[in-house]
């Protein structure tokens, strides 16, 4: 299995609560996928030490001798091996309904936390998310297959669909892997400019984001970077574009922090979130210089 950046199928490393299907799904999955399948939650692994745990799988990433891995509950809690694995590849998280995550998981204490709001199917509703603990895991995560309801026939089909749609985002072009590839027609119709220009913007915000993914940072940080690339890409073709920048000059306006007070009246005043668009446009800044 070559990495992503070899425009192959990522790693991917399913997480979840125990009972949440990521032994028998994805063993069904990727039987029916031929892809080459690590379970680490089996209980020869499982009852083994932690660190032991962790050689393991950083073995199994080194070697490159799966294609997908059934991350254990003790490791999915730890922050370095989240980071490790979200440095090899992609999380995603498999969750089922909490009552049948428990009932399937046969742990005698209680796994979920029900939210007293909530009066429906034990306090988790329907959809099955209103608990801490899926909050938790859905940061964690870079995508997420929700399981409630489905049998597991339905289960397997659903997976296959994901490890492939995956697949494909990982071969396509850095905007479709980061997927910002919409920014482009949307900014062209919206202030009718090139689409040339567009994707040179574009495509910048994609490989900063590709890079800030190999990094290991988190689907939370990451969704902050988004969404500020995508406010500081729409002030400066607002702004700065066309009667002031040519083509080969445009990201030349994203060398600073752009039009933070306009960013403050249009997006938000709030002190946090104007200091963390400085920030991320700050590193984005930085990416744009080292890589010219």
């Amino acid at each position: 299995m070559k990495h992503d950046s070899e425009g192959e199928i990522p790693l991917i490393f399913l997480i979840g609560p125990p009972g949440s299907g990521k032994s028998s799904l994805g063993k069904k999955a990727c039987q029916n996928l031929e892809l080459r399948f690590v379970d680490l939650s089996s209980p020869e692994i499982n009852d083994q030490s932690l660190l032991s745990q962790k050689e393991i799988l950083t073995e199994v990433i080194k070697k490159q001798s799966a294609d997908v891995i059934a991350l254990p509950w003790s490791l999915q809690e730890d922050k370095k091996v989240q980071k490790l694995a979200r440095r090899s590849g992609v999380l995603l998280l498999l969750w089922a309904h909490p009552l049948d995550m428990q009932a399937r998981s046969g742990h005698p204490d209680l796994l979920f936390t029900p939210s007293p709001r909530i009066k429906t199917k034990g306090g988790f509703g329907r959809n099955g998310t209103g608990c801490r603990e899926f909050r938790k895991l859905d940061n964690v995560a870079d995508e997420v297959l929700i399981l409630v309801g489905s049998s597991f026939d339905e289960a397997v089909d659903k997976l296959k669909e994901y490890i492939f749609s995956i697949g494909e985002e990982s071969s396509g072009t850095p905007m479709v892997r980061a997927k910002l590839s919409h920014l482009v027609d949307d900014w062209h119709q919206d202030y009718d400019i090139s689409k040339d220009i567009v994707n040179i913007i574009v495509d910048a915000m994609a490989r900063y984001i590709l890079y800030l993914r190999s990094d290991g940072k988190s689907s939370r940080t990451l969704s902050g970077v988004y969404s500020d690339l995508e406010a500081a890409g729409m002030l400066v073709i607002g702004y700065d574009y066309p009667t002031q920048a040519k083509a080969k000059e445009i990201l030349n306006f994203f060398s600073e922090p752009p039009w933070t007070i306009e960013f403050k009246r249009k997006f938000s005043d709030s002190p946090n979130d104007i200091a963390r668009y400085e920030r991320n446009l700050k590193g984005f800044a930085r990416f744009l210089k080292n890589t010219k």
